[in-house]
């Protein structure tokens, strides 16, 4: 599954990427979209970062680089 991050750039499984407010980075690990249209997923706390605890909003993710 492709979403964006909060500065429009595409992500998906496997891109690193850093929390915005905590400067934490990770990789995606896993995006759970089921059901969802693209503007839910992007709004809603779908998106696991590997070390990070919890599930995350695309809108607070910053790509960092690319993968």
């Amino acid at each position: 599954m492709m979403t964006y991050d909060r500065n429009r750039n595409a992500i998906t499984t496997g891109t690193r990427v850093m929390i915005n407010g905590t400067g934490r980075t990770g990789k995606i690990v896993a995006i759970h979209a089921e059901g969802l249209n693209p503007a839910q997923v992007r709004r809603s706390k779908t998106v696991e970062v590997e070390g990070c605890e919890g599930k995350f909003e695309p809108v607070e993710l910053i790509r960092l680089g690319l993968h």
